[in-house]
C-alpha cells in the first residue's frame, strides 16, 4: 500500500506537476482521471489555498486544481499558445530552494530531482540550462532558470520552460513552472501570468 501511494505522489510531481501536464492535456489522456480527482478534492478550495488568481488576465484559464498526499497543484493554460503554468505547493516539504535555482549546480539539482521522482518508463533527459533570470510572483522577486529537455514516452518530447521557487514561507513551499513545446515557449507569457498571482487571504 505504501508503494502504491508513493507511486501516486511520483506521478503527480513528475508527470502532472513538472513536465507531463502539458503533453497529457494536449493528448487528452488524463481528463477522466483529473475529473475524478477534482471531484474528490474540491478544486475551488485548493485553488484558494495555493494562491489568489483573481487578477490574472482573461487569456489564461485555470484548468485543474488537485491535492494528492499533501501536494496542492494548480495548472493554468494560456489559451492561444497552449502554454501551461503550474504551481506545486508542497507545504513544508522542500523540493527545490531559491538557493538551488541560483546555484551553478542547478542542472545537477534538477537531474537529481527527476531521478528521484521518475515514474515507470517516462524519463526526463538532456536537461539543458539556457538562461537564468528573475521574475515576480506572489509579490516577490524570485530567481528562475530556463531549460530545454526531452521527455520520453509522451506525445511531444522536446520542451522548453522555466522552473522557479517561492520558499520564503516555510509552511508553503511553492514550485513555479511554465512549459510549452520548444518552438512555442514564451517567457513573456510566463511573466504576464505569474506577476498577477498573489498570496491568498487564506494564507495571510
Amino acid at each position: 500500500m505504501y508503494r502504491f501511494f508513493k507511486n501516486i505522489i511520483n506521478t503527480i510531481i513528475i508527470i502532472l506537476a513538472i513536465f507531463g501536464f502539458f503533453s497529457l492535456y494536449k493528448a487528452n489522456t488524463f481528463s477522466h482521471i483529473g475529473e475524478k480527482i477534482n471531484n474528490a478534492f474540491n478544486p475551488e478550495k485548493i485553488e484558494q489555498e495555493v494562491g489568489d488568481f483573481s487578477k490574472i488576465d482573461e487569456e489564461f484559464d485555470i484548468k485543474t486544481a488537485v491535492n494528492v498526499m499533501g501536494y496542492k497543484t494548480v495548472v493554468a493554460k494560456h489559451e492561444h499558445s497552449g502554454q501551461k503554468m503550474i504551481i506545486v505547493d508542497s507545504g513544508k516539504k522542500t523540493l527545490l530552494t531559491e538557493k538551488d535555482i541560483k546555484s551553478e549546480a542547478v542542472k545537477d539539482k534538477l537531474e537529481d530531482l527527476c531521478k528521484k521522482l521518475k515514474y515507470n518508463s517516462t524519463k526526463v533527459e538532456n536537461i539543458e540550462i539556457v538562461d537564468k533570470g528573475y521574475m515576480t510572483t506572489y509579490g516577490q522577486r524570485v530567481p528562475y532558470v530556463k531549460f530545454n529537455a526531452k521527455i520520453s514516452k509522451l506525445p511531444i518530447s522536446n520542451v522548453s520552460g522555466i522552473i522557479s521557487v517561492v520558499d520564503s514561507d516555510k509552511t508553503n513551499q511553492r514550485l513555479i513552472i511554465s512549459i510549452n513545446d520548444k518552438k512555442h515557449y514564451s517567457q513573456l507569457i510566463t511573466s504576464e501570468f505569474y506577476k498577477n498571482v498573489k498570496d491568498s487571504k487564506h494564507n495571510k
